[in-house]
This record gives structure tokens, C-alpha cells and sequence, in this order.
């Protein structure tokens, strides 16, 4: 018999949302990122334990979640236009910048990413007028991802977490980086051993 989702949450931890033995909420930082960080997500994906623009919204002081595609509260275009904030969009295209030649005030900065498949960020770019509105940045020497939670569609490609990581390190400096990826290292080896159906951490 298929369990029910509050069954197959109930021996889980409500804030790492993984199995209690594997809890490790003791290793989430709380960092003072300057650059605000908004993750436009869709709705389908916020109880997803793959999901990782939930763990960037938990380590991240400044930083929220907006839900697309949710009828009951609507993304609007006034959550991207405040006139004293400067406004990068994470997404590579054609006519996009190398997110490290931004050269305004971070304090005044507010990060967009996108969050979830390859081909969902495409659609929110797509389908968005608000976003396709907004100045847009990519990533240099992206490197490789330590993210195995997931297939991925390619090498340079990087989960929504990784990629907070990198443009926040482009951005603010190397220190909030490498905070935010060795969380993530513990964050995948947990679930991995989930996955595995580890019941303890005897065997790190």
C-alpha cells in the first residue's frame, strides 16, 4: 500500500527533511549575505527533498522564496521593480552579462534565480514578461558540481544552490562561498545515505 505524504514524512525532521537519525540541521550556517537573494520557484517543487533553493532560502538570511504557478498567490511584476534595488537575473543567454562585471552597490543588489529543471528555467524565461525585463548575468568558470541528487543535463551545468554559491562569491567574496558549499557537501551526503536507507552515521 502507497504511504500517505504525512506518513512518509512522519519520522522525518520538519526543518532538514530527512530521515532523524540523519538530521543535520546542527551543520546549517546562518550567513549575512549582503546581496538579497530571490529564488523564483515553482510551487511543485517546495516539498521536493531534492530540492536545494529551499537549503539556499534556510542558509541565507536575506534571502526568499517566490512560488510561480501557484493560482492562489500569483508571482507579480511589482516584486521586481523597486526602483532603489539593482536587479540580476542568473540566467545565461545570448545577451547576457559575466556576473562578475557587475559593478553597483551589492548592499543594493537582489539576486533572481531561477529554480528547478533546465528545461523549467527556460519556461520561466519563456513565459515571465517580468523576467525577461530584468538585466541578465551568467556565470564564468562554472567548474563541476557536487551535485548527485539529480541527473543533470550536461558538465557545467549547476544546481540552483551551487549557483547562489558561485554568484554570491563572484558578488560579496570567496568566504560566503565556501561556507554555503561545505553545508552543501553534508547536505548531499545525507540524503545520499537516505537514498542508501542508512539508519545512523556509524560509518561517516
Amino acid at each position: 500500500m502507497k504511504k500517505t505524504r504525512r506518513e512518509t514524512f512522519s519520522g522525518r525532521c520538519e526543518v532538514c527533511r530527512i530521515n532523524k537519525p540523519l538530521c543535520f540541521c546542527s551543520h546549517i550556517p546562518k550567513l549575512d549575505n549582503k546581496v538579497e537573494v530571490l529564488v523564483v520557484m515553482h510551487f511543485t517543487e517546495r516539498w521536493l527533498t531534492s530540492n536545494t533553493a529551499y537549503f539556499a532560502n534556510l542558509v541565507l538570511n536575506n534571502s526568499k522564496i517566490i512560488e510561480r504557478g501557484n493560482l492562489n498567490s500569483p508571482m507579480t511584476s511589482e516584486q521586481f521593480v523597486k526602483e532603489e534595488k539593482s536587479y540580476l537575473y542568473l540566467f545565461p543567454t545570448e545577451d547576457s552579462k559575466p556576473i562578475e562585471e557587475f559593478k553597483g552597490d551589492i548592499s543594493k543588489a537582489v539576486l533572481v534565480v531561477p529554480d528547478g529543471s533546465w528545461s523549467k528555467a527556460k519556461k520561466f524565461h519563456k513565459r515571465e514578461e517580468c523576467l525577461k525585463a530584468l538585466p541578465k548575468y551568467h556565470l564564468s568558470n562554472v567548474g563541476k558540481s557536487n551535485y548527485q541528487l539529480r541527473k543533470s543535463p550536461g558538465e557545467d551545468f549547476l544546481c540552483t544552490y551551487e549557483a547562489i554559491a558561485k554568484a554570491l562569491g563572484s558578488l560579496e567574496g570567496k568566504e560566503i562561498e565556501n561556507q554555503m558549499l561545505n553545508f552543501f557537501d553534508i547536505f548531499v551526503d545525507r540524503v545520499l545515505r537516505s537514498r542508501r536507507g542508512e539508519q545512523t552515521l556509524s560509518n561517516p
